[in-house]
């Protein structure tokens, strides 16, 4: 496959109908306009060829007219995650991190006689979710833990309090379930791997992806710590809507200490046009303008399935109408490193259902989404403000987005 760099052009240049890329500007704005979204940038792309970035609404609640630009900056949720997943496998290609390894060979403090099962779960099980962490059962007994006051060690060099804190008060814990035997999506987990990261690369993890990831991709609008200067053009949402609820970590996704907070679970913030460049970066084999980010093998192990199909997924959340635990089940697709592989076999499709078996993506709390498809060499971001839940999941239209920009293609 040919290396591309993102440029603009025509839809017809890369063999795709230029009238359903027209009708797709036309879709997305209805959108807003019948109040599925009120802030939505769509960029997409086929063998580096910008054929469609467009915004629609505002970036403020209070803002009556539209405010939105292309380079507004999203906060990305989970959309993170591949990116963290990728900072892990830069260190994986140095020879520094080693994807069978126990994770507690990188986290001592967790390393604990009652923590049973622990090595035997990879630092490879954190990354696709298999680690028999559950997010919800561990909180419960970190808050437990906390009632008896522990006197913790201060946080590590570059280590953020409250992620100390949360490891620290985890010591002890059982896992939910024995590694490889259950997919549950777990975001301790995930910012695990980014405190992995810090530990072994002896920078603070923001630091670090900036060095390894943003600065040589041309990312300059993409950060894990989100400067103040830059807060002015970030994209907020109405308070009560899903994604604004305050959490153990921070008070929501639009509170100050959440752009202060470099997670690897979701910590990022980030741009449609930067968030393109990383998927093209994936779809060139690891390499982007002439940087050699990722070996291909890793690229290659990111973006293959990596759970045994038998297991679904599991997605653990708490109802905030009734307060209960509901586990949502996904038999859908797989997962990779960091990545949803949207169509496996015989199973149903993730996100978009028409796009090939072998589409990448993901999707993050509150609204955004992103996607590549090495089969017909496309890359896509929608970043959206999401106002509702329906059935436990963030109403979005990244689904319907999908198809239509894949019906486009016509060679």
């Amino acid at each position: 496959m040919t290396a591309h760099i993102l440029r603009e052009g025509a839809p017809e240049d890369v063999g795709m109908d230029h009238t359903r890329i027209q009708r797709l500007r036309q879709l997305i704005g209805g959108w807003v306009q019948r109040g599925d979204t009120p802030s939505v940038v769509v960029l997409v792309a086929r063998r580096g060829v910008i054929v469609l970035h467009e915004a629609f609404g505002v970036r403020r609640p209070e803002d009556t007219t539209p405010t939105l630009k292309l380079d507004s900056i999203f906060p990305i949720a989970s959309c993170a995650k591949p990116l963290t997943a990728a900072a892990v496998m830069c260190l994986v290609d140095d020879g520094l991190i080693g994807l069978n390894r126990p994770f507690a060979d990188y986290i001592p403090e967790l390393d604990l006689p009652e923590m049973e099962w622990l090595a035997e779960s990879k630092v490879a099980n954190l990354l696709c979710h298999t680690a028999g962490i559950d997010d919800l059962e561990l909180g419960d007994f970190i808050d437990a833990t906390a009632k008896r006051s522990p006197n913790l060690p201060p946080p590590g060099p570059g280590q953020h309090p409250k992620l100390n804190t949360r490891i620290r008060l985890a010591a002890g814990a059982p896992l939910a379930h024995r590694p490889g035997s259950a997919c549950i999506y777990s975001n301790f987990g995930y910012n695990l791997l980014g405190d992995i990261v810090r530990r072994v690369s002896g920078q603070p993890f923001w630091q670090f992806v900036r060095s390894r990831l943003f600065e040589p991709l041309g990312m300059h609008d993409s950060y894990f710590l989100l400067p103040s200067t830059l807060r002015e053009r970030r994209v907020y949402r109405v308070p009560g809507m899903p994604a604004t609820e305050p959490n153990p970590m921070h008070g929501g996704i639009d509170s100050p200490e959440r752009d202060e907070l470099d997670l690897g679970s979701g910590g990022a913030s980030s741009t449609a046009k930067d968030l393109a460049i990383f998927l093209q970066m994936l779809l060139n084999q690891g390499s982007y303008d002439g940087q050699q980010i990722l070996s291909a093998a890793s690229v290659a192990a990111m973006t293959r399935h990596q759970v045994d199909r038998r297991i679904p997924w599991i997605f653990p959340w708490i109802n905030p109408a009734t307060g209960e635990r509901v586990d949502v089940k996904i038999l859908a697709g797989g997962y990779g490193y960091g990545l949803a592989i949207f169509g496996e076999g015989d199973r149903f499709r993730m996100n978009g259902s028409i796009l090939s078996l072998e589409a990448f993506g993901h999707i993050g709390n509150g609204g955004s989404c992103l996607w590549a498809d090495p089969a017909h060499e496309v890359v896509g971001v929608y970043l959206s403000v999401s106002p509702r839940l329906q059935r436990g999941v963030y109403t979005t239209n990244s689904d319907l987005l999908q198809n239509a920009v894949h019906a486009a293609i016509i060679d």
